[in-house]
């Protein structure tokens, strides 16, 4: 199995079972290593809150789309939409970033459907929505993928939900136990 097939798998595996996996990538000789805890896609917002790595309201810029560079060509059940944040509750998100999720396999770009969560939409783009990312890498650093546990649509607007996010994660209970360790 080659490292990119880990990569997917131990990622998939993570954010679908909701506990805590592995993975391993190398690039340009370089190896790095970093163990994922789990969010919890069909929790509370609480629980969200306190699992999750960043919470942002992000404006889709783009359609959904299949990225083998990001998900691996063996894994066509994951998709990713090009997100513009537009304001951050937890978490240092850079200006622009790719948001990943699972869909149902099939379809083509723009008929995605969601496959493993109440509490994910596809985003359309020029729509604004509350992302919660588990896995991954907020800053978009070349080679990397963040993995969404929640999407939904910011129906408070973009100041109604950033209050209402940060009331929540104010009041969530601390991050469960779990050894996130990165090597670079």
């Amino acid at each position: 199995m080659n490292v990119k097939t880990w990569v997917v798998t131990g990622t998939a595996a993570a954010v679908l079972l909701g506990g805590s996996g592995w993975y391993v990538w190398e690039r340009s000789g370089e190896l790095h290593t970093e163990s994922l805890c789990g969010t919890p896609s069909a929790g509370t917002d609480a629980e969200v809150a306190a699992s999750a790595q960043g919470i942002a309201v992000a404006e889709a810029a783009g359609q959904a789309s299949h990225d083998p560079k990001a998900v691996g060509a063996e894994n066509p059940e994951l998709v990713t939409t090009p997100v513009r944040i537009v304001e951050t509750m937890k978490g240092k998100f850079a200006p622009r970033i790719g948001v990943s999720q699972r869909v149902e396999p099939g379809g083509s770009p723009g008929s995605f459907k969601v496959d493993t969560s109440s509490r994910e939409v596809m985003m359309r783009p020029g729509e604004r929505y509350v992302v919660a990312i588990g896995p991954g890498d907020l800053q978009a650093r070349p080679g990397t993928t963040t993995f969404s546990t929640l999407i939904e649509p910011a129906r408070r607007g973009t100041a109604g939900e950033a209050d209402y996010w940060r009331g929540v994660i104010a009041k969530a209970p601390p991050k469960p136990v779990c050894d996130d360790t990165i090597t670079q």
